[in-house]
Protein backbone atom coordinates (compact mmCIF):
# COMPACT_ATOMS: atom_id res chain seq x y z
CA UNK A 1 0.00 0.00 0.00
CA UNK A 2 1.37 3.53 -1.03
CA UNK A 3 0.87 6.39 1.91
CA UNK A 4 2.17 8.83 0.38
CA UNK A 5 0.02 12.33 -1.31
CA UNK A 6 1.26 13.34 -4.48
CA UNK A 7 3.39 14.34 -6.97
CA UNK A 8 5.04 15.43 -10.15
CA UNK A 9 7.15 15.33 -13.24
CA UNK A 10 4.58 15.34 -15.84
CA UNK A 11 4.61 12.86 -18.53
CA UNK A 12 1.07 12.25 -19.99
CA UNK A 13 -2.11 14.37 -20.15
CA UNK A 14 -5.67 13.37 -20.20
CA UNK A 15 -8.21 15.71 -20.90
CA UNK A 16 -11.74 14.68 -19.24
CA UNK A 17 -10.84 10.69 -19.29
CA UNK A 18 -11.02 8.29 -16.81
CA UNK A 19 -7.47 6.42 -16.32
CA UNK A 20 -7.12 2.69 -16.61
CA UNK A 21 -3.59 1.94 -17.42
CA UNK A 22 -2.70 0.33 -14.40
CA UNK A 23 -3.83 -0.02 -10.96
CA UNK A 24 -4.34 3.00 -9.13
CA UNK A 25 -4.93 3.52 -5.23
CA UNK A 26 -7.55 4.98 -3.23
CA UNK A 27 -7.15 9.32 -2.93
CA UNK A 28 -4.64 9.23 -0.87
CA UNK A 29 -5.94 13.24 -0.23
CA UNK A 30 -8.71 11.55 1.14
CA UNK A 31 -10.56 14.35 3.26
CA UNK A 32 -8.78 17.64 1.72
CA UNK A 33 -9.37 15.91 -1.73
CA UNK A 34 -13.23 15.28 -0.42
CA UNK A 35 -14.17 18.72 1.38
CA UNK A 36 -14.66 16.50 4.27
CA UNK A 37 -14.54 17.18 8.21
CA UNK A 38 -12.18 17.44 10.10
CA UNK A 39 -10.42 19.84 7.17
CA UNK A 40 -13.63 21.52 6.31
CA UNK A 41 -16.16 22.51 9.31
CA UNK A 42 -19.77 23.75 9.86
CA UNK A 43 -19.96 27.51 9.46
CA UNK A 44 -22.39 28.19 12.10
CA UNK A 45 -22.17 32.00 10.80
CA UNK A 46 -23.71 31.47 7.55
CA UNK A 47 -26.82 33.34 6.39
CA UNK A 48 -30.04 31.47 7.38
CA UNK A 49 -31.36 31.55 4.39
CA UNK A 50 -28.44 29.60 2.73
CA UNK A 51 -28.80 26.73 5.65
CA UNK A 52 -32.72 27.10 5.90
CA UNK A 53 -33.30 23.24 5.92
CA UNK A 54 -35.01 22.84 2.48
CA UNK A 55 -33.77 20.30 0.08
CA UNK A 56 -31.57 23.21 -1.74
CA UNK A 57 -30.32 24.46 1.83
CA UNK A 58 -30.17 21.75 4.06
CA UNK A 59 -28.67 22.24 7.46
CA UNK A 60 -25.51 22.45 7.98
CA UNK A 61 -25.30 23.74 3.97
CA UNK A 62 -22.23 26.51 4.30
CA UNK A 63 -18.62 24.92 5.04
CA UNK A 64 -15.83 27.51 6.49
CA UNK A 65 -13.39 28.65 4.49
CA UNK A 66 -10.51 27.36 3.16
CA UNK A 67 -6.84 28.39 4.63
CA UNK A 68 -5.07 31.51 3.55
CA UNK A 69 -3.85 31.68 0.10
CA UNK A 70 0.12 31.92 0.25
CA UNK A 71 0.79 29.94 3.47
CA UNK A 72 3.39 27.72 3.26
CA UNK A 73 4.30 23.98 4.33
CA UNK A 74 1.04 23.24 5.66
CA UNK A 75 -0.29 20.93 2.75
CA UNK A 76 -3.75 22.02 3.52
CA UNK A 77 -5.98 23.39 0.58
CA UNK A 78 -6.13 27.25 0.10
CA UNK A 79 -7.71 29.78 -1.95
CA UNK A 80 -6.57 32.84 -3.16
CA UNK A 81 -10.68 33.82 -4.05
CA UNK A 82 -12.90 35.56 -1.28
CA UNK A 83 -14.40 33.28 0.75
CA UNK A 84 -18.53 33.93 1.45
CA UNK A 85 -21.46 32.31 3.63
CA UNK A 86 -24.05 35.36 2.53
CA UNK A 87 -26.97 35.71 1.19
CA UNK A 88 -26.05 36.89 -2.55
CA UNK A 89 -22.47 36.36 -1.31
CA UNK A 90 -21.31 34.81 -4.71
CA UNK A 91 -22.98 37.35 -7.14
CA UNK A 92 -19.27 39.30 -6.84
CA UNK A 93 -16.53 37.60 -8.85
CA UNK A 94 -13.57 36.08 -7.88
CA UNK A 95 -15.61 34.81 -4.70
CA UNK A 96 -16.12 31.15 -3.43
CA UNK A 97 -17.91 29.03 -0.99
CA UNK A 98 -18.00 25.74 0.28
CA UNK A 99 -21.62 24.33 -0.10
CA UNK A 100 -23.44 20.63 0.49
CA UNK A 101 -26.05 22.11 -2.53
CA UNK A 102 -26.41 25.44 -4.23
CA UNK A 103 -29.74 24.57 -6.01
CA UNK A 104 -32.11 21.70 -7.43
CA UNK A 105 -35.22 21.23 -9.10
CA UNK A 106 -37.09 22.72 -5.96
CA UNK A 107 -34.99 25.58 -6.13
CA UNK A 108 -31.97 27.66 -5.87
CA UNK A 109 -29.77 28.47 -2.81
CA UNK A 110 -29.83 32.41 -1.86
CA UNK A 111 -26.46 32.53 -1.97
CA UNK A 112 -26.91 32.11 -5.78
CA UNK A 113 -30.00 31.56 -6.51
CA UNK A 114 -29.44 30.47 -10.34
CA UNK A 115 -26.88 27.98 -9.61
CA UNK A 116 -27.10 24.50 -9.46
CA UNK A 117 -25.26 21.43 -8.22
CA UNK A 118 -24.43 19.31 -5.29
CA UNK A 119 -21.65 17.35 -4.33
CA UNK A 120 -20.45 15.11 -6.42
CA UNK A 121 -19.13 13.24 -3.83
CA UNK A 122 -22.68 11.61 -2.70
CA UNK A 123 -22.40 11.51 0.35
CA UNK A 124 -24.18 14.64 1.82
CA UNK A 125 -20.59 16.40 1.80
CA UNK A 126 -19.21 19.95 0.57
CA UNK A 127 -18.06 20.70 -2.96
CA UNK A 128 -16.02 24.41 -3.52
CA UNK A 129 -18.57 26.72 -5.61
CA UNK A 130 -17.02 29.03 -7.74
CA UNK A 131 -17.49 33.00 -9.27
CA UNK A 132 -14.38 32.94 -11.88
CA UNK A 133 -12.30 36.00 -12.06
CA UNK A 134 -13.31 38.43 -14.10
CA UNK A 135 -10.34 39.57 -15.80
CA UNK A 136 -6.94 38.97 -16.20
CA UNK A 137 -5.74 40.87 -13.23
CA UNK A 138 -7.31 39.31 -10.73
CA UNK A 139 -5.51 35.45 -9.46
CA UNK A 140 -6.72 32.40 -11.98
CA UNK A 141 -5.31 30.29 -8.27
CA UNK A 142 -8.56 29.24 -7.13
CA UNK A 143 -7.43 25.76 -5.52
CA UNK A 144 -4.15 25.35 -3.74
CA UNK A 145 -2.08 22.74 -1.53
CA UNK A 146 1.57 23.13 -1.33
CA UNK A 147 4.55 21.17 0.01
CA UNK A 148 2.96 18.12 -0.74
CA UNK A 149 5.42 15.21 0.30
CA UNK A 150 6.51 13.15 -2.99
CA UNK A 151 8.15 9.72 -3.55
CA UNK A 152 11.43 9.59 -6.17
CA UNK A 153 10.62 7.94 -9.48
CA UNK A 154 7.12 6.99 -8.80
CA UNK A 155 3.93 7.61 -11.10
CA UNK A 156 0.91 9.61 -9.85
CA UNK A 157 -2.50 9.83 -11.32
CA UNK A 158 -4.10 13.16 -10.47
CA UNK A 159 -7.90 13.99 -11.03
CA UNK A 160 -11.05 15.92 -9.98
CA UNK A 161 -14.55 16.47 -10.60
CA UNK A 162 -15.25 19.67 -12.66
CA UNK A 163 -18.79 21.24 -12.74
CA UNK A 164 -20.21 24.11 -14.74
CA UNK A 165 -22.77 25.48 -12.17
CA UNK A 166 -24.17 27.53 -14.40
CA UNK A 167 -27.84 26.34 -16.30
CA UNK A 168 -27.12 25.88 -19.84
CA UNK A 169 -30.93 28.15 -20.49
CA UNK A 170 -29.24 31.00 -18.04
CA UNK A 171 -28.52 34.05 -20.68
CA UNK A 172 -25.34 34.31 -19.15
CA UNK A 173 -24.26 30.92 -20.55
CA UNK A 174 -22.71 31.95 -23.89
CA UNK A 175 -20.28 30.44 -26.04
CA UNK A 176 -16.37 31.56 -25.08
CA UNK A 177 -17.59 31.77 -21.30
CA UNK A 178 -17.55 28.38 -20.16
CA UNK A 179 -14.38 27.41 -17.01
CA UNK A 180 -11.63 25.95 -18.25
CA UNK A 181 -9.43 24.80 -15.81
CA UNK A 182 -5.86 23.22 -15.18
CA UNK A 183 -3.32 21.51 -12.75
CA UNK A 184 -0.46 22.70 -12.37
CA UNK A 185 2.62 21.88 -10.37
CA UNK A 186 5.04 23.90 -9.09
CA UNK A 187 9.01 22.24 -8.51
CA UNK A 188 12.33 23.40 -8.03
CA UNK A 189 12.34 22.90 -11.65
CA UNK A 190 9.51 25.18 -12.67
CA UNK A 191 6.35 24.48 -13.15
CA UNK A 192 4.32 22.19 -14.89
CA UNK A 193 0.75 22.16 -16.49
CA UNK A 194 -0.48 18.84 -15.88
CA UNK A 195 -4.03 18.31 -17.52
CA UNK A 196 -6.28 20.57 -19.15
CA UNK A 197 -9.82 20.42 -19.48
CA UNK A 198 -10.82 22.34 -21.85
CA UNK A 199 -13.97 24.09 -22.11
CA UNK A 200 -16.20 22.73 -19.76
CA UNK A 201 -19.62 22.74 -21.30
CA UNK A 202 -22.77 24.17 -20.14
CA UNK A 203 -25.84 21.92 -19.53
CA UNK A 204 -29.39 22.13 -18.27
CA UNK A 205 -28.56 19.28 -15.64
CA UNK A 206 -25.95 19.40 -13.07
CA UNK A 207 -23.21 16.90 -14.87
CA UNK A 208 -19.69 16.61 -13.16
CA UNK A 209 -16.89 15.96 -15.77
CA UNK A 210 -13.51 14.20 -14.39
CA UNK A 211 -10.58 15.73 -15.43
CA UNK A 212 -7.03 13.94 -14.66
CA UNK A 213 -3.48 13.03 -16.08
CA UNK A 214 -0.62 11.09 -15.40
CA UNK A 215 3.18 12.45 -14.28
CA UNK A 216 5.80 11.01 -12.00
CA UNK A 217 7.90 12.23 -9.61
CA UNK A 218 11.10 13.53 -9.84
CA UNK A 219 14.34 12.71 -8.92
CA UNK A 220 15.05 15.94 -6.73
CA UNK A 221 12.34 17.21 -5.42
CA UNK A 222 10.80 15.81 -1.61
CA UNK A 223 8.27 18.25 -1.74
CA UNK A 224 5.79 19.88 -4.55
CA UNK A 225 2.94 22.66 -4.59
CA UNK A 226 -0.31 21.91 -6.76
CA UNK A 227 -2.66 24.67 -8.16
CA UNK A 228 -5.33 24.35 -10.11
CA UNK A 229 -5.96 27.40 -12.20
CA UNK A 230 -8.77 29.25 -14.50
CA UNK A 231 -7.83 30.24 -18.03
CA UNK A 232 -11.31 31.61 -18.50
CA UNK A 233 -11.37 35.69 -17.33
CA UNK A 234 -14.83 36.84 -18.04
CA UNK A 235 -17.48 38.77 -15.82
CA UNK A 236 -20.41 36.72 -17.34
CA UNK A 237 -20.35 32.83 -17.32
CA UNK A 238 -17.20 31.13 -15.99
CA UNK A 239 -18.46 29.34 -12.63
CA UNK A 240 -17.31 26.25 -11.62
CA UNK A 241 -17.19 23.53 -8.96
CA UNK A 242 -14.84 21.23 -8.00
CA UNK A 243 -14.62 18.17 -6.00
CA UNK A 244 -13.52 14.92 -5.25
CA UNK A 245 -9.51 15.98 -5.82
CA UNK A 246 -7.30 12.71 -6.08
CA UNK A 247 -3.67 11.43 -5.61
CA UNK A 248 -3.53 8.04 -6.53
CA UNK A 249 -0.25 6.37 -6.83
CA UNK A 250 -0.02 4.59 -10.32
CA UNK A 251 0.64 1.08 -8.54
CA UNK A 252 2.44 -2.09 -8.96
CA UNK A 253 -0.17 -4.75 -9.51
CA UNK A 254 1.15 -7.26 -6.76
CA UNK A 255 -0.88 -10.49 -7.16
CA UNK A 256 -0.45 -13.86 -5.33
CA UNK A 257 -1.07 -17.46 -6.61
CA UNK A 258 0.16 -21.06 -5.57
CA UNK A 259 3.07 -22.87 -7.35
CA UNK A 260 1.47 -24.12 -11.03
CA UNK A 261 -0.69 -20.99 -11.26
CA UNK A 262 -3.91 -21.66 -9.31
CA UNK A 263 -4.98 -19.85 -6.37
CA UNK A 264 -2.89 -18.82 -3.61
CA UNK A 265 -2.81 -21.68 -0.46
CA UNK A 266 -5.96 -20.84 1.45
CA UNK A 267 -6.21 -22.86 4.76
CA UNK A 268 -3.38 -25.32 4.69
CA UNK A 269 -3.15 -28.62 6.96
CA UNK A 270 -0.17 -29.34 9.53
CA UNK A 271 2.58 -30.94 8.08
CA UNK A 272 2.63 -29.18 4.61
CA UNK A 273 4.74 -27.79 2.15
CA UNK A 274 3.95 -25.52 -0.67
CA UNK A 275 5.00 -22.08 -2.02
CA UNK A 276 2.92 -19.14 -3.09
CA UNK A 277 4.49 -16.95 -5.48
CA UNK A 278 3.98 -13.07 -5.64
CA UNK A 279 4.00 -11.94 -9.43
CA UNK A 280 4.77 -7.96 -9.58
CA UNK A 281 3.19 -6.43 -12.96
CA UNK A 282 4.88 -2.80 -13.31
CA UNK A 283 4.49 -1.44 -16.96
CA UNK A 284 6.97 1.51 -16.22
CA UNK A 285 9.71 -1.31 -14.80
CA UNK A 286 10.39 1.13 -11.94
CA UNK A 287 9.78 -1.33 -8.62
CA UNK A 288 12.52 -3.42 -9.12
CA UNK A 289 14.14 -3.29 -5.23
CA UNK A 290 12.45 -5.75 -2.63
CA UNK A 291 12.19 -7.34 0.67
CA UNK A 292 10.21 -9.69 2.71
CA UNK A 293 9.16 -8.91 6.16
CA UNK A 294 7.08 -11.23 8.52
CA UNK A 295 4.48 -10.48 11.62
CA UNK A 296 4.04 -13.28 14.21
CA UNK A 297 0.96 -11.74 16.11
CA UNK A 298 -1.40 -10.90 13.38
CA UNK A 299 -0.16 -7.75 11.37
CA UNK A 300 0.68 -5.80 14.62
CA UNK A 301 4.64 -5.81 13.94
CA UNK A 302 6.74 -6.50 11.07
CA UNK A 303 10.33 -8.16 11.31
CA UNK A 304 12.72 -8.03 8.42
CA UNK A 305 13.85 -10.96 6.49
CA UNK A 306 17.46 -11.72 6.74
CA UNK A 307 18.02 -11.81 3.44
CA UNK A 308 17.53 -7.86 3.13
CA UNK A 309 17.24 -5.44 0.48
CA UNK A 310 17.52 -7.65 -2.83
CA UNK A 311 17.03 -6.14 -6.67
CA UNK A 312 14.27 -7.93 -9.14
CA UNK A 313 14.91 -8.52 -13.37
CA UNK A 314 11.78 -7.77 -15.19
CA UNK A 315 10.64 -10.76 -17.89
CA UNK A 316 8.42 -8.45 -19.95
CA UNK A 317 6.40 -6.31 -17.31
CA UNK A 318 6.62 -8.77 -14.63
CA UNK A 319 8.81 -10.70 -12.01
CA UNK A 320 7.64 -13.80 -9.99
CA UNK A 321 9.09 -14.47 -6.43
CA UNK A 322 8.24 -17.23 -4.89
CA UNK A 323 7.73 -17.86 -0.75
CA UNK A 324 8.23 -21.33 0.02
CA UNK A 325 6.87 -23.07 3.19
CA UNK A 326 8.03 -26.00 4.63
CA UNK A 327 6.60 -28.05 7.15
CA UNK A 328 4.18 -25.92 8.81
CA UNK A 329 2.26 -25.75 11.80
CA UNK A 330 -0.72 -25.04 14.13
CA UNK A 331 1.88 -22.51 16.08
CA UNK A 332 2.00 -20.50 12.74
CA UNK A 333 -1.69 -19.70 12.82
CA UNK A 334 -2.19 -16.43 11.54
CA UNK A 335 1.60 -15.86 10.46
CA UNK A 336 1.63 -12.87 8.00
CA UNK A 337 4.22 -12.73 4.99
CA UNK A 338 4.75 -9.31 3.46
CA UNK A 339 6.23 -8.54 -0.10
CA UNK A 340 7.46 -4.83 -0.24
CA UNK A 341 8.67 -3.00 -3.51
CA UNK A 342 9.68 -0.05 -3.95
CA UNK A 343 11.99 2.12 -6.64
CA UNK A 344 15.19 2.32 -4.37
CA UNK A 345 16.72 0.58 -1.56
CA UNK A 346 16.22 3.52 0.73
CA UNK A 347 12.11 3.35 -0.59
CA UNK A 348 12.18 -0.18 0.44
CA UNK A 349 12.44 1.70 4.56
CA UNK A 350 9.99 4.86 4.19
CA UNK A 351 5.86 3.31 4.41
CA UNK A 352 5.07 6.14 1.43
CA UNK A 353 7.95 5.17 -1.20
CA UNK A 354 6.28 1.20 -1.65
CA UNK A 355 3.94 -1.24 -2.81
CA UNK A 356 2.73 -3.99 -0.73
CA UNK A 357 0.74 -7.13 -0.42
CA UNK A 358 1.16 -9.95 1.72
CA UNK A 359 0.16 -13.35 2.56
CA UNK A 360 -1.39 -15.26 5.66
CA UNK A 361 -0.54 -18.31 6.67
CA UNK A 362 -4.13 -20.22 8.35
CA UNK A 363 -2.77 -23.75 9.03
CA UNK A 364 -5.52 -26.64 11.08
CA UNK A 365 -4.85 -29.31 12.26
CA UNK A 366 -6.96 -31.15 9.61
CA UNK A 367 -8.54 -33.50 11.31
CA UNK A 368 -12.09 -33.30 9.39
CA UNK A 369 -14.50 -31.31 11.72
CA UNK A 370 -18.08 -30.87 9.84
CA UNK A 371 -18.78 -27.47 11.92
CA UNK A 372 -19.49 -24.88 9.35
CA UNK A 373 -18.59 -21.23 11.04
CA UNK A 374 -19.83 -18.47 9.06
CA UNK A 375 -18.52 -15.70 11.52
CA UNK A 376 -16.87 -14.46 14.36
CA UNK A 377 -16.67 -10.91 15.66
CA UNK A 378 -15.25 -8.84 18.26
CA UNK A 379 -16.27 -5.93 19.86
CA UNK A 380 -14.89 -3.39 23.16
CA UNK A 381 -17.26 -1.35 25.78
CA UNK A 382 -16.56 -0.30 28.80
CA UNK A 383 -13.17 -2.25 30.08
CA UNK A 384 -15.17 -5.42 28.12
CA UNK A 385 -14.87 -7.57 25.17
CA UNK A 386 -18.13 -8.81 23.66
CA UNK A 387 -17.03 -12.15 21.25
CA UNK A 388 -20.24 -13.41 18.90
CA UNK A 389 -19.92 -16.24 16.58
CA UNK A 390 -22.46 -18.14 14.26
CA UNK A 391 -22.51 -21.39 12.88
CA UNK A 392 -24.73 -22.78 9.96
CA UNK A 393 -24.04 -26.87 10.54
CA UNK A 394 -22.30 -28.93 13.10
CA UNK A 395 -21.98 -32.17 13.12
CA UNK A 396 -20.15 -33.92 16.61
CA UNK A 397 -19.87 -30.60 18.15
CA UNK A 398 -18.49 -30.53 21.43
CA UNK A 399 -17.41 -26.95 22.49
CA UNK A 400 -15.30 -24.21 21.26
CA UNK A 401 -12.77 -22.83 23.70
CA UNK A 402 -12.13 -19.13 23.67
CA UNK A 403 -8.13 -17.75 23.73
CA UNK A 404 -6.88 -15.03 24.24
CA UNK A 405 -3.41 -13.09 23.59
CA UNK A 406 -1.62 -9.69 24.64
CA UNK A 407 1.02 -9.81 21.03
CA UNK A 408 -1.23 -12.37 18.81
CA UNK A 409 1.41 -14.83 19.51
CA UNK A 410 0.87 -16.48 22.72
CA UNK A 411 -2.24 -17.78 23.29
CA UNK A 412 -4.11 -19.08 26.39
CA UNK A 413 -7.60 -20.67 27.32
CA UNK A 414 -9.42 -18.37 28.94
CA UNK A 415 -13.43 -20.14 28.43
CA UNK A 416 -15.17 -22.97 26.99
CA UNK A 417 -18.79 -22.55 25.35
CA UNK A 418 -20.73 -25.83 24.89
CA UNK A 419 -21.46 -27.14 21.04
CA UNK A 420 -25.10 -27.75 20.03
CA UNK A 421 -23.87 -30.96 19.13
CA UNK A 422 -25.60 -31.67 16.17
CA UNK A 423 -28.02 -28.68 14.39
CA UNK A 424 -28.39 -28.12 10.52
CA UNK A 425 -30.08 -24.54 11.46
CA UNK A 426 -28.28 -21.31 12.34
CA UNK A 427 -26.74 -21.44 16.01
CA UNK A 428 -25.43 -18.13 17.53
CA UNK A 429 -23.13 -18.27 20.32
CA UNK A 430 -21.11 -15.17 22.35
CA UNK A 431 -18.71 -14.82 25.11
CA UNK A 432 -18.25 -11.58 27.25
CA UNK A 433 -14.60 -11.06 28.41
CA UNK A 434 -14.38 -9.00 31.56
CA UNK A 435 -10.70 -9.06 32.25
CA UNK A 436 -9.27 -7.46 29.48
CA UNK A 437 -7.24 -6.13 31.38
CA UNK A 438 -4.36 -2.93 30.37
CA UNK A 439 -3.15 -4.03 26.98
CA UNK A 440 -4.04 -1.44 24.42
CA UNK A 441 -5.02 -4.50 21.83
CA UNK A 442 -6.04 -7.98 22.43
CA UNK A 443 -6.58 -11.21 20.21
CA UNK A 444 -8.98 -13.42 20.43
CA UNK A 445 -9.49 -16.81 18.60
CA UNK A 446 -12.06 -19.91 18.60
CA UNK A 447 -10.59 -23.56 18.87
CA UNK A 448 -13.67 -26.01 17.76
CA UNK A 449 -13.53 -29.30 19.62
CA UNK A 450 -15.17 -32.48 18.00
CA UNK A 451 -16.76 -35.05 20.71
CA UNK A 452 -13.92 -37.73 19.49
CA UNK A 453 -11.36 -34.75 20.13
CA UNK A 454 -10.32 -33.22 16.64
CA UNK A 455 -9.89 -29.82 16.71
CA UNK A 456 -9.54 -26.70 14.01
CA UNK A 457 -9.01 -23.11 14.77
CA UNK A 458 -11.07 -19.93 13.33
CA UNK A 459 -9.29 -16.36 12.37
CA UNK A 460 -8.05 -14.15 14.89
CA UNK A 461 -9.92 -10.94 15.57
CA UNK A 462 -7.96 -8.20 16.64
CA UNK A 463 -10.15 -5.77 18.94
CA UNK A 464 -8.03 -2.17 20.18
CA UNK A 465 -8.91 -1.52 23.74
CA UNK A 466 -7.60 2.49 23.50
CA UNK A 467 -7.47 5.25 21.03
CA UNK A 468 -8.19 4.92 17.16
CA UNK A 469 -6.17 1.76 15.39
CA UNK A 470 -7.18 2.98 12.10
CA UNK A 471 -8.60 -0.42 10.17
CA UNK A 472 -7.33 -3.74 9.23
CA UNK A 473 -8.61 -6.51 7.47
CA UNK A 474 -7.75 -10.53 8.02
CA UNK A 475 -7.31 -12.37 6.04
CA UNK A 476 -5.47 -10.32 3.37
CA UNK A 477 -5.09 -12.19 0.72
CA UNK A 478 -8.97 -13.49 1.39
CA UNK A 479 -10.51 -16.11 -0.54
CA UNK A 480 -14.27 -16.32 -0.13
CA UNK A 481 -14.69 -13.60 3.06
CA UNK A 482 -12.85 -11.39 6.00
CA UNK A 483 -12.74 -9.42 9.19
CA UNK A 484 -12.35 -5.86 9.24
CA UNK A 485 -11.52 -4.25 12.26
CA UNK A 486 -11.66 -0.91 13.46
CA UNK A 487 -13.00 1.67 16.16
CA UNK A 488 -15.59 4.19 16.63
CA UNK A 489 -16.63 7.41 18.33
CA UNK A 490 -20.07 6.59 18.91
CA UNK A 491 -23.29 3.68 18.17
CA UNK A 492 -23.92 4.95 14.77
CA UNK A 493 -24.73 3.22 11.38
CA UNK A 494 -22.34 3.32 8.54
CA UNK A 495 -21.76 2.70 4.84
CA UNK A 496 -19.88 -0.47 3.68
CA UNK A 497 -18.16 -0.35 0.56
CA UNK A 498 -15.72 -2.73 -1.63
CA UNK A 499 -14.41 -1.21 -4.58
CA UNK A 500 -12.31 -3.09 -7.63
CA UNK A 501 -9.19 -1.60 -8.83
CA UNK A 502 -10.91 0.90 -10.96
CA UNK A 503 -12.50 2.27 -7.98
CA UNK A 504 -16.33 0.73 -9.18
CA UNK A 505 -18.58 -0.66 -6.16
CA UNK A 506 -18.91 -4.35 -5.96
CA UNK A 507 -20.40 -4.27 -2.91
CA UNK A 508 -22.17 -1.81 -0.62
CA UNK A 509 -23.66 -2.45 3.41
CA UNK A 510 -25.07 -0.78 5.91
CA UNK A 511 -23.20 -2.31 9.24
CA UNK A 512 -24.26 -1.15 12.80
CA UNK A 513 -21.27 -0.06 14.58
CA UNK A 514 -20.00 0.64 18.47
CA UNK A 515 -18.64 3.22 20.18
CA UNK A 516 -15.01 1.87 20.80
CA UNK A 517 -13.48 -1.75 18.90
CA UNK A 518 -15.56 -3.12 16.17
CA UNK A 519 -14.68 -6.66 14.56
CA UNK A 520 -16.82 -7.22 11.56
CA UNK A 521 -16.78 -10.41 9.48
CA UNK A 522 -17.68 -9.87 6.08
CA UNK A 523 -19.75 -13.09 3.97
CA UNK A 524 -21.85 -13.44 1.30
CA UNK A 525 -19.88 -11.62 -0.90
CA UNK A 526 -20.55 -11.78 -4.71
CA UNK A 527 -18.56 -13.55 -6.74
CA UNK A 528 -15.74 -11.42 -7.47
CA UNK A 529 -12.02 -11.79 -10.00
CA UNK A 530 -8.81 -12.17 -8.68
CA UNK A 531 -6.81 -9.01 -7.95
CA UNK A 532 -7.00 -6.00 -5.52
CA UNK A 533 -9.98 -4.08 -3.67
CA UNK A 534 -10.17 -1.41 -1.42
CA UNK A 535 -12.91 -1.46 1.46
CA UNK A 536 -13.48 1.92 2.68
CA UNK A 537 -16.30 2.30 6.11
CA UNK A 538 -17.28 5.56 6.49
CA UNK A 539 -20.06 7.52 8.37
CA UNK A 540 -20.24 11.70 10.22
CA UNK A 541 -17.59 9.97 12.26
CA UNK A 542 -14.95 7.94 10.40
CA UNK A 543 -13.77 7.61 7.10
CA UNK A 544 -11.38 4.23 6.94
CA UNK A 545 -9.66 3.04 3.13
CA UNK A 546 -7.67 0.06 3.24
CA UNK A 547 -6.42 -2.43 0.59
CA UNK A 548 -7.05 -6.39 0.41
CA UNK A 549 -6.10 -8.85 -2.01
CA UNK A 550 -8.57 -11.15 -3.53
CA UNK A 551 -7.35 -15.06 -4.18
Amino acid sequence: MKHFYATVLSVITLTLSQFSIAQSGPNLLGAKGTFSAPFITVNANAASCATSGQSYSPVGNIGNALSVYGNSGNSLPASAYDYTASSGGLNPEFTYTIIKNIGDANGGNCIKPEWRGKDHTGDGGYFMAVNGAPNTTKSPIFYEIKSIPVCPGTKYEFSAWVLNILPKNHPSAKAGSEPNISFKVITSAGTQTIATSGPIAYTNSATWVKVSGIFIASQTDNLVNLQVVNATAVAQGNDLGLDDISFNVVESNITLSGANGGAAMGPTCEGTSFNVNFKVSDITHTNVWYKWQVSKDGGANYVDSSLGAQQAAFSGDNYTLPLAFNNVSTDMNGYKYKLIVSTSVAGLTSPGCTNVNEYTLIVNACAPTPVTLTSFNGKYNNNSAYLDWQTSQEINNDHFEIYKSTDGNNFSQIAVVKGAGYSNVVKNYSFIDNSVGNSPVVYYRLKQVDGNGKFTYSSIVRISTGGKMGIEVFPNPFVNNFTASFTANKNAEAQMTLRNSVGQPVMVRTIKVIKGSNSINVTGLPSLNTGMYYLSISNDDINYINKLQKN
